[in-house]
């Protein structure tokens, strides 16, 4: 029993020595595996491109150009004429930056058109609406300015005065004792007598005195003295009973001089007569009521009108900002959407804008304008409707489709242009002017150094895009490494473990070996003897 245990030990002991070298083996492959992939992640290393920054230099040239006055133009690039002409040696090719008015077409998400309530009509019919309202509203207006026009005019002492009953005044007194103007005009023979003018506060006349003060209140009531009648002082107003009218003071001073007076006419304002303040007084009031009339009829069918407009379907707003229905073009309006439309056909981008001028560009009409943040834009009741109509829910106003909408600015616009030219220079090869086939005058070129910033901006961009992609990869390359190494490390102590259990096993195996082979010698030895 002592020897098949012993050869049984044995046998164990060789097998695990066996498995042993077996994963030993392995180990060396697995690490041999790993040795191959570090060192194609060096290689994949070493093929890497390290950015390089970019140069200034690289984007730095000489140029020439030049100012015509109104631009700043580039020169881009002269070639020689294979034959050179009397007045042309070179082609050349320039530009310059130009604000363009350009019209442009632009796409609203969830426009949010809205339509008042109403009777659904065509948009001929809410523009004839709206060419109502705007006419009747028009007549109304100048109806009105009309009527306040005759009230100003009526308010104005100017309307109730007589220029023309006493005109070539040529001598003018005037009496403390009596408070009396006197003066004579050039038509007086010397045996006439003056024309004299009472002050009222002098007067001894009632009845006259009552008629000059009903003339004044008149004048009051009027508007034509912008007084009270207790602000009136009376002893300004003077009257001449031979022909019923009053003269204010500041007139008749105006008169008096040694020969001749300051003046040669003398304002007067009739108390009696066809030409009586009452009479002109009368007869404004007429006039007033009169235009009143007109203006309260106007002013009916233009309120009819706008009634009439407000009870059809039209498109009101869009989102928050309010349409305007353009019957009628500014000047203004005109030329914006005019350039509008010529975009659009060069363009070749079908607008329903064009829709809205007839050949010869003649305003048909169908046109809104509106403001957004402080700017006006122009749509189409076509757009609106196509929108409008394209919406779900509670009056439409749900997932509307997109809507066109238009305006026109000056656009920053490089124009280029080729032609013949005459350069001439300085003898060491240096361009020093330049004269164009199209143009007379010959324009100074200044030679310039200029780098093309947004060019080097954008490679450094790309530069510092190419840097962090570089440093990312070597990075993974670095953490990729980093792992192998760790895993081969692991490898490296399991193999270790294993040469001392293998020299463990070996030395085992050879006590064991021993044993058995002393039961052999010591069973020969006993069935021998």
């Amino acid at each position: 029993m002592g020897m098949a245990a012993s050869q049984a030990r044995y046998l164990a002991l060789v097998a695990r020595k066996s498995n042993c070298e077996y994963e030993g083996q392995q180990i060396n492959q697995a690490r041999t595996v790993l040795s191959n992939q570090s060192a194609n992640l060096f290689n994949q290393m070493l093929g890497l491109n390290v950015p390089v920054p970019p140069s200034t230099q690289d984007y730095t040239k000489q140029q020439y150009s030049y100012s015509d006055g109104l631009n700043e133009s580039t020169i881009d690039s002269w070639q020689q004429l294979a034959t050179p002409e009397e007045d042309y040696n070179y082609v050349v090719t320039h530009h310059y930056y130009a604000d363009v008015y350009t019209g442009s077409q632009k796409k609203m998400s969830d426009p949010q058109v809205q339509f008042s309530s109403g009777t659904t009509v065509s948009v001929d019919e809410i523009e004839n609406a709206m060419r109502l309202v705007t006419q009747t509203k028009k007549d109304y207006e100048e109806a009105k300015a009309a009527t306040e026009a005759k009230k100003a005019e009526a308010a104005t002492l100017s309307n109730y005065v007589d220029n023309d009953t006493y005109t070539g005044v040529n001598k003018s007194s005037y009496d403390a004792a009596t408070d009396t103007y006197s003066f004579r005009t050039k038509d007086l023979a010397d045996t006439d007598p003056d024309y004299t003018y009472v002050g009222y506060n002098t007067m001894t006349d009632d009845a006259q005195k009552a008629l000059v003060l009903q003339g004044v209140t008149r004048l009051i009531e009027e508007g034509a003295l912008n007084k009270k009648l207790e602000d009136i002082d009376m002893s300004d107003v003077y009257y001449n009973a031979a022909d019923g009218t009053i003269a204010f003071k500041s007139d008749l001073r105006n008169l008096y001089g040694s020969s001749s007076g300051t003046k040669t006419i003398c304002p007067v304002y009739h108390l009696t007569g066809t030409d009586s303040i009452g009479n002109i007084a009368n007869s404004y009031d007429d006039e007033i009521e009169a235009l009143e009339e007109a203006q309260f009829t106007a002013l009916q069918a233009y309120e009819a009108a706008e009634t009439a407009y407000n009870s059809l379907s039209r498109p009101t707003y869009l989102g928050n900002c309010e349409l305007t229905l353009l019957t009628d073009l500014t000047k203004d309006q005109m030329a914006e959407l005019t350039q509008v439309v010529k975009d659009m056909k060069e363009q070749g981008i079908d607008s329903s804008m064009n829709d809205c001028f007839d050949a010869e560009g003649n305003y048909l009409g169908g046109v809104y304008s509106f403001k957004m943040n402080g700017v006006t834009y122009y749509t189409t009741f076509s757009d609106l409707n196509k929108s409008y109509e394209s919406g779900t829910g509670i009056n439409h106003i749900d997932g509307q489709a997109k809507l066109a909408y238009y305006n026109a600015t000056y656009v920053k616009t490089k124009i280029e242009e080729t032609q013949r030219a005459l350069l001439e220079t300085d003898g060491n090869g240096r361009f020093t002017s330049v004269r164009f086939e199209n143009d007379t005058v010959t324009y100074t070129l200044n030679m310039e150094t200029v780098t093309d910033d947004a060019a080097y901006k954008d490679a450094m961009n790309q530069y510092y895009y190419d840097s962090a992609v570089y440093d990312k990869m070597v990075q993974d390359i670095n953490a990729k490494t980093s792992l192998i190494q760790q895993e081969d490390l692991q490898l490296e102590l399991r193999l270790k473990q294993l040469d001392t259990e293998q020299n463990a096993l070996s030395t085992e195996i050879d006590a064991v070996s021993k044993v058995v082979k002393d039961n052999i010698e010591k069973s020969f030895k006993t069935f021998s003897g």
